[in-house]
């Protein structure tokens, strides 16, 4: 276990998090823009009833009100689009730091590995140095 293994399990959890967040925000925005679509059906339907007498005389005060409210809704979906960006640049930076972390911790481990290996391969060349020069010593008596 290297040092650096507690800040990267702390570092996806924390994009984790911000994933989490992010997906809410993706659903909010949905129910916006199915809220957009059930008053665009329902306004469509209203004007299909025009040849009723009462709705003749509400007609006009339903559609500036579904007019307004739509109105609300456009902008209540331009805000949760900002939100969205901010919190995928947020997500963005919290992924780029979690793979700062994950890039030093490999290469911590390939330093290790290869100096781990370096004096490995040092021991078994003075051992076989030994072993030559116990064989060329035999060898001269």
């Amino acid at each position: 276990m290297t040092k650096l293994d507690g800040i990267i399990r702390l570092k996806k959890w924390e994009l984790d998090e911000e994933r989490r967040a992010l997906a809410g925000l993706l659903d909010e925005r949905k129910r916006v823009e199915d809220s957009i679509e059930f008053l665009e059906q329902e306004m469509l339907q209203q004007k299909q009833l025009r040849e009723s007498e009462i709705a003749s005389v509400t007609l006009g005060a339903y559609i500036e009100g579904a007019r307004k409210k739509k109105a609300w809704l456009l902008e209540a979906m331009r805000l949760k689009d900002e939100e969205i960006t901010e919190k995928q640049d947020i997500v963005s930076q919290a992924f780029r730091e979690l793979k700062t972390y994950e890039i030093a911790d490999e290469n911590q481990k390939n330093r290790t590995r290869e100096a781990l290996e370096k004096k490995e391969q040092k021991e078994l060349d003075e051992q076989a140095l030994r072993a030559y020069e116990k064989t060329m010593s035999e060898n001269v008596f």
